[in-house]
């Protein structure tokens, strides 16, 4: 199977450009063989959207909006990993989520952050608590939300849960105050034994500089495939029978 890492310049948005990136990006990875496609935190509207407009909307989703980029994930027969921040009509507040979309473009499942930090950029996002592997095609999928994979066990409960592959869509450079996240995703790997996947974001901001930002493929704790730098589609291949990784090195496309 190939599977494609979107690492994209999307932190800032707006919303219409980046879905207009995403559908671009969608339509590359796909014409080069990708069946899942997995895109950065927050991907829709822009990691940044509620620091540059307080008065965002975030909408319930599916919305009408994504109604290009979903036709395209049907006429391709794709999953699609999307960062979405969404809201929920029942609890009455907003997540920030990664929702998997399947090859009909229907919801197949949605993993909502449990570490939102609750201020600044993520102001507008309630924490969830709620983990589920995700079934895509005959694959079990553990899904993460950038800050999720800083504690080991939320990885574990998917393993645990039958998982058979970890994917953490980011929004998360190395800093002065956080560190390097790097071995926290190795850890996940090492402790559940399974392949953890990293789709980071790139860009500067006046708040954070996401080019130092990596997107990994890691195997067995160890990192095997990195890229950070402008943004490309990454494009690897695995082996879901046998859980290993295939490829040395990222097929990169620039866009």
């Amino acid at each position: 199977m190939k599977i494609a890492l979107c690492h994209l310049e999307i932190s800032r948005g707006p919303e219409h450009k980046n879905i207009e990136l995403l559908e671009n990006a969608v339509r590359i990875a796909a014409d080069n063989g990708a069946k899942w496609v997995v895109t950065p935190e927050t991907a829709v509207q822009g990691y940044y959207f509620y620091k540059l407009n307080p008065d965002a909307k975030v909408d319930k989703q599916p919305s009408i909006k994504l109604s290009h980029l979903l036709a395209l994930v049907k006429a391709y027969g794709l999953f699609l990993f999307l960062g979405c921040g969404e809201y929920d009509d029942g609890l009455k507040c907003n997540f920030n989520s990664c929702i998997i979309f399947g090859p009909k473009g229907n919801i197949c499942g949605t993993h909502r952050k449990l570490i939102s930090h609750g201020s600044g950029a993520e102001a507008w996002a309630s924490r969830a608590d709620v983990l589920e592997p995700v079934d895509c095609g005959n694959v079990k999928v553990g899904a993460l939300v950038c800050a999720d994979a800083w504690y080991s066990e939320h990885a574990q409960k998917m393993q645990q849960k039958g998982a058979q592959i970890i994917i953490d869509i980011a929004a998360w450079p190395p800093t002065a105050v956080c560190g390097n996240p790097l071995g926290a995703w190795e850890k996940c790997s090492e402790v559940t034994g399974l392949p953890m996947l990293v789709c980071n974001q790139t860009g500067v901001t006046e708040w954070m500089d996401m080019t130092v930002g990596q997107s990994v493929v890691i195997e067995n704790g160890k990192t095997k495939l990195s890229y950070n730098g402008k943004q490309a589609i990454l494009l690897f291949e695995w082996d879901e029978n046998s859980g290993k990784i295939l490829s040395d090195k990222f097929e990169i496309i620039s866009i």
